[in-house]
């Protein structure tokens, strides 16, 4: 079963900065600035936890994994009790698919700290991901104890129940829950939205339309939308949301190759043509829309042309039994 990796969503919290004895007048002040003025801090504070844990925060925002890593490692040479530092120690090698490592620091950051829950959270985000859901639930039902307004533990139960026990409508009930207590859930608005368009629901366009409020510029949304519509053979909506898609992604080849479907659906043979042309410029192995093209110049009365496109599809795929089938038709006419 396909997997969603879920580095998105939503963990990263700020750290908070705090006295850690060394001599300066307001080192909380001072390890809250930026940049340079950060590394210049802790080139005078070497032993500051805190200030490392923040840094290794900024290099994970920045994908500057190995600096990440060697900050999470310097924290725990000076307290091997830290929280953030086995929580990012972990996160760097899970990023960096050391799945063994990322468990154990995980399971020691729990130990050391079994009243906090980010840790936890990773814990069960990894054994979601690898499919152990049991052990996934056990722990993010553990967070919920411990804190029972914690988004990302209903998130993640609900994708466990979805794909470990398949049971889509207690999956929604959990995954509706987290964007109750967090409105702005990104990641739980989208899954929400899957899932209920694959039960038809109308309800899908509420969490899509909620996530476009968030992510305008987001061509993905836009794309899941014209799919629900085209589900519903609602073509006009399809369009609008196909349309708006490769707008902001002038190479998504599938949206265009839907266009094309809908406006041969509706006998538009030319603008047909000029969408299936644009997927096959955003994606020349693309037999399909060599297939939809050859069957708008086909039914156009272009023999030639079609003819042409047919044996192009039959070329990226020799086993497509339609375009197979739309060449014999053309040499036929001959």
């Amino acid at each position: 079963m396909a997997k969603f990796l879920f580095i998105s969503l939503g963990l990263w919290t700020l750290l908070a900065c705090t006295n850690t004895g060394e001599n300066t007048s307001d080192p909380a002040a001072a390890i809250t600035v930026q940049g340079d003025s950060l590394n210049a801090y802790i080139a005078d504070h070497p032993n500051d936890v805190d200030a490392l844990a923040l840094r290794a925060r900024r290099y994970m925002d920045g994908a500057n994994l190995p600096y990440a890593l060697a900050d999470a490692q310097a924290i725990l040479e000076l307290d091997s009790t830290h929280h953030d530092g086995w929580l990012i120690y972990g996160e760097c090698n899970y990023l960096t698919n050391n799945s063994r490592e990322s468990k154990d620091a995980w399971i020691r950051c729990i130990d050391e700290h079994p009243e906090e829950v980010d840790c936890r959270l990773k814990l069960a985000e990894l054994y979601s991901v690898i499919m152990d859901y049991d052990k996934s639930l056990s722990l993010v039902n553990k967070v919920i104890e411990l804190n029972p307004s914690e988004p990302i533990a209903y998130f993640i139960k609900g994708l466990n129940i979805r794909d470990g026990k398949g049971d889509s409508s207690i999956a929604l009930s959990y995954i509706q829950k987290a964007i109750d207590l967090n409105p702005n859930y990104e990641a739980a608005l989208d899954m929400a939205g899957v899932m209920t368009a694959a039960q038809g629901n109308p309800l899908a366009l509420s969490y899509y339309n909620r996530l476009i409020e968030l992510q305008p510029e987001n061509a993905r949304t836009y794309y899941k939308v014209g799919m629900f519509y085209l589900g519903a053979s609602n073509f006009n909506g399809a369009i609008e949301a196909f349309t708006k898609c490769v707008q902001l992604d002038p190479t998504d080849a599938e949206a265009f190759y839907n266009l094309g479907y809908i406006h041969l659906e509706l006998n538009l043979l030319s603008e047909a043509r000029k969408y299936f042309t644009a997927s096959i410029q955003a994606r020349e192995i693309n037999y399909r829309a060599f297939y939809g093209r050859a069957f708008t110049w086909e039914r156009g009365g272009d023999a030639a042309n079609a003819e042409k496109d047919y044996r192009q599809a039959l070329t990226l795929n020799p086993q497509h039994g339609p375009s197979r089938e739309g060449l014999n038709r053309v040499l036929k006419q001959k």
